[in-house]
C-alpha cells in the first residue's frame, strides 16, 4: 500500500488535500463503509480514486452520469491510471472483451451504470474480480426521496451480496437528512463513517431579484464581470437566442446544450475555459464534471425545478475562493410557468398506463414479450399518431425511464441542427443543378429564418409534410449538401433509442410501481414549492435558507446575499428624501421607466426601486400601461 499523499502528488500534482478528503480516504482504507457528503467542488472523486489506487485490486464505480463517467475515465487514463467504462449501446462481444480486460488486465477502475448490474454476465465477472472498493457516485439516486431517484440503483446491493467484506463509499453533493438516512439504509451500509462538510460557501453571494427585463439586468452584471460566467436557461432554443443577444451587446458568449455533438461540446468548453468566450449560456446539460475556478457569476434566467439542482449549479461559481455571485432572476410569469411545467404536467399512474400501453402498441410488442428489445424512437411522430399532449407524454416517458420500465438513450429530446455556410445567392445557384435539392432546400429556407446566421433546429417530419418527399430522400439531400460544403449539420434521425426493460404486461406493469409514482409526484411538488418559498422569503439570509434545506441548522448570516445586503443598507430619512426629490425632478421632464430613471441618477438601482414604490404608495406618482412612471 502506497502513502496517500504520495499518490496525490504523483498523479494529481497536489501537495495537500481539501478539507475532509484525507479523513474520508483513511476511513475507506481502514475498511469502513463511508459516506462523503461534500458540496459541489469539494473533490469527491479523489475520495474513492486515491484509496482504490493505494490498495490491491479493482474499484467498481457505479454512476448514473454517462458523460461524467467518460470524463473521469479519460482523466484517469491521461494520468497513466488504467480505467474503463461499460455503458449502453455496445454489443455482447464488446461487453465480453471489456469485462475480460477488467478481470485480467490489471485495471484499477471499472465504471458501470446501475442498469448494467442487472446483467448476469456482468455479475458473474465481478464475482471473479479482486474488488477493493465499491464507489457509489450520486448516491442519493438510490433514495426514492432523492432529487434524481433511479430504481436501477437498488441493483447496487447485488455488489454487497457478491463481495460482502468490501467497503462501500457513497458520495453525493445534495442530500437532505431524510435522503441521507434512506441512502444508508438502501445501500445496506454497516455503521458507516459519515463525513459531512459544511455547505456554507463564505465567498458566494446568493442573490434573487424580480426583474421584468432580465436581459438588461444580465447585461449590467456581465459588463462588470472580470472573470467567466455561466447563464442557465431552460431550453436549447433560449441558449442560442440569449447567446446571440449577449454578443450583440458586446459580451462574448457561446451556447451549450444537450443537442450539440460531443466534439462541439469539447470545443465550446475549451473556448470558455481559455477565455475566448467570457460567458457560457447553457441548459442544465452543462455542469457534469465542469471544474473552472474563475467563475464569478452563475445567473439563472428561469426558476429551477428544485433547490438541489439550483444549489449544485450555483455552486459552480467562486471555486477559487474569491468573491462570486449566484443570481436568480425571475418575473411573475416564471413562477406560474415552473408550476405548470413541473407540477401540473406530472403523469399519474393512470397516465402512465395509457402511455405504456400505446407505446407497446406503437412498436407492436406482444403481451408477455419485449424484454430488452431495442427500437429507434421518434417522439414527435409517436405523439402525433396517438394525439398525445407532448408535455405530459414527455414527462411520462421520463418517469417510465426513471422507474426502470424502459430505458431511453442519451439523445432523447435532441433535434437536428442545420446552418447554411454560403450566401443566399450562391445557395440559389446551387439549387439550379437539381430539382429535388431545390424543392427541399427552398422549403427549409422558407420555414426557418436565421438559418444562414446560426445553427437552427429543424423538424424533419415538417419538411416531409411540406415537400411530399420521403424522410430517406430528405436525409440524402441534406448529406449531399453537407458533402458539397453548402451546409453544416448535426443530424438526429430519431429522437432516441428506446429499450423495454420488462416484458409487456400493460396495467400490471404500472400497478407494481403505482405507489412509487405517487410518492415521486409528491416529492416533485414539494421541491417546486421549496424553490418558490426560497424566492418569496426576503427575511432570512439566502445562504442560511439553502443550507438549512440540507439539514445544516447552525449556519450564521452570510452578510453578502441580497437579503443581508438589503438589511444592512437601510437608507436614512435624509437619503430617502434626497432620492425622492431627484426622481420627481426627472419626472417633471416627462414619463420614464425605472431603467431610464436609474440611468439618469447616480444612486443604487435597488434604492431607486424602493423609493419608487414608496412614492407610488404615497400617490405622488403613478405608472402607465407602458411601465412608465408619471407625476400624479
Amino acid at each position: 500500500m502506497t502513502n496517500v499523499r504520495d499518490i496525490l502528488t504523483k498523479y494529481w500534482g497536489y501537495t495537500s488535500f481539501k478539507p475532509m478528503q484525507e479523513k474520508i480516504i483513511n476511513s475507506v482504507i481502514n475498511g469502513k463503509d463511508t459516506v462523503a457528503l461534500l458540496p459541489t467542488g469539494g473533490g469527491k472523486s479523489l475520495c474513492f480514486q486515491i484509496p482504490a489506487i493505494a490498495m490491491d485490486g479493482i474499484c467498481i464505480v457505479v454512476s448514473p452520469l454517462v458523460a461524467l463517467m467518460g470524463d473521469q475515465v479519460n482523466a484517469l487514463k491521461e494520468r497513466g491510471i488504467k480505467a474503463l467504462k461499460i455503458t449502453g449501446g455496445i454489443s455482447f462481444d464488446e461487453l465480453n472483451t471489456l469485462l475480460d480486460n477488467a478481470l485480467y488486465g490489471n485495471y484499477k477502475f471499472l465504471y458501470l451504470s446501475p442498469e448494467r448490474l442487472q446483467q448476469e454476465i456482468v455479475q458473474n465477472y465481478i464475482k471473479q474480480m479482486n474488488v477493493n472498493l465499491i464507489a457509489v457516485d450520486e448516491a442519493h439516486c438510490i433514495s426514492q426521496w432523492g432529487n434524481d431517484f433511479r430504481p436501477a440503483y437498488k441493483n447496487i446491493t447485488l455488489l454487497r451480496e457478491i463481495h460482502p467484506l468490501v467497503p462501500i463509499i457513497a458520495l453525493t453533493a445534495t442530500a437532505t437528512p431524510e435522503v441521507l438516512e434512506d441512502t444508508i439504509s438502501e445501500l445496506k451500509m454497516e455503521l458507516p463513517a459519515i463525513f459531512k462538510n459544511s455547505f456554507v460557501r463564505e465567498n458566494l453571494s446568493y442573490q434573487v431579484f424580480k426583474e421584468e427585463d432580465k436581459l438588461y439586468k444580465t447585461e449590467q452584471l456581465l459588463k462588470a464581470n472580470k472573470g467567466s460566467a455561466i447563464v442557465y436557461v431552460r431550453s436549447r432554443k433560449n441558449s442560442i437566442e440569449i447567446s446571440e443577444q449577449l454578443n450583440s451587446l458586446g459580451i462574448s458568449a457561446t451556447f451549450y446544450h444537450g443537442g450539440i455533438s460531443a466534439k462541439e461540446k469539447a470545443q465550446k468548453l475549451q473556448s470558455w475555459r481559455s477565455g475566448t468566450f467570457s460567458t457560457m449560456v447553457a441548459t442544465n446539460a452543462f455542469g457534469m464534471g465542469i471544474d473552472h475556478p474563475n467563475v464569478r457569476y452563475v445567473i439563472h434566467l428561469q426558476i429551477p425545478e428544485s433547490l438541489e439542482s439550483y444549489f449544485q449549479e450555483a455552486g459552480r461559481a467562486g471555486r477559487d475562493g474569491e468573491y462570486a455571485a449566484a443570481v436568480l432572476l425571475y418575473n411573475a410569469y416564471d413562477k406560474k410557468y415552473v408550476y405548470q411545467q413541473f407540477v401540473e404536467s406530472l403523469p399519474t399512474a393512470s397516465d402512465l398506463k395509457k402511455i405504456y400501453r400505446v407505446l407497446n402498441n406503437y412498436f407492436q410488442i406482444p403481451y408477455g414479450e419485449g424484454e430488452f428489445t431495442k427500437h429507434n424512437f421518434g417522439f414527435s411522430e409517436f405523439c402525433k399518431t396517438y394525439n398525445l399532449n407532448t408535455m405530459l407524454a414527455y414527462n411520462a416517458l421520463n418517469s417510465l425511464d426513471r422507474l426502470g420500465i424502459i430505458q431511453l438513450s442519451q439523445e432523447f429530446g435532441r433535434k437536428s441542427f442545420v446552418q447554411f455556410l454560403i450566401s443566399s445567392e450562391e445557395v440559389l445557384t446551387y439549387f439550379e443543378k437539381d430539382v429535388t435539392v431545390s424543392v427541399i432546400g427552398k422549403t427549409i429556407l422558407r420555414i426557418y429564418g436565421g438559418i444562414f446566421e446560426m445553427a437552427t433546429a429543424i423538424n424533419l417530419d415538417i419538411i416531409v409534410s411540406k415537400t411530399g418527399q420521403s424522410i430517406e430522400t430528405i436525409i440524402a439531400v441534406l448529406k449531399k449538401m453537407e458533402r458539397d460544403q453548402v451546409v453544416e449539420m448535426a443530424l438526429q434521425i430519431t429522437d432516441a433509442t428506446l429499450t423495454f426493460l420488462v416484458p409487456r404486461e400493460d396495467d400490471k406493469t404500472i400497478n407494481v410501481i403505482s405507489r412509487e409514482v405517487e410518492a415521486l409526484n409528491r416529492k416533485k411538488t414539494a421541491q417546486v414549492n421549496s424553490v418558490l418559498n426560497y424566492i418569496a422569503n426576503t427575511k432570512t439570509c439566502r445562504s442560511v435558507q439553502l443550507v438549512s434545506y440540507f439539514g445544516e441548522t447552525t449556519a450564521s448570516k452570510c452578510g453578502i446575499c441580497s437579503v443581508c445586503k438589503a438589511k444592512s443598507s437601510k437608507l436614512s430619512k435624509k437619503e430617502m428624501q434626497q432620492i425622492a426629490n431627484q426622481i420627481l425632478i426627472q419626472l417633471e421632464g416627462g414619463d420614464l421607466n425605472s431603467r431610464e430613471i436609474s440611468e439618469k441618477l447616480t444612486f443604487a438601482e435597488t434604492d431607486i426601486l424602493k423609493i419608487l414604490r414608496l412614492l407610488m404608495d404615497a400617490e405622488k406618482i403613478k405608472i402607465n400601461p407602458r411601465n412608465q412612471y408619471y407625476l400624479n
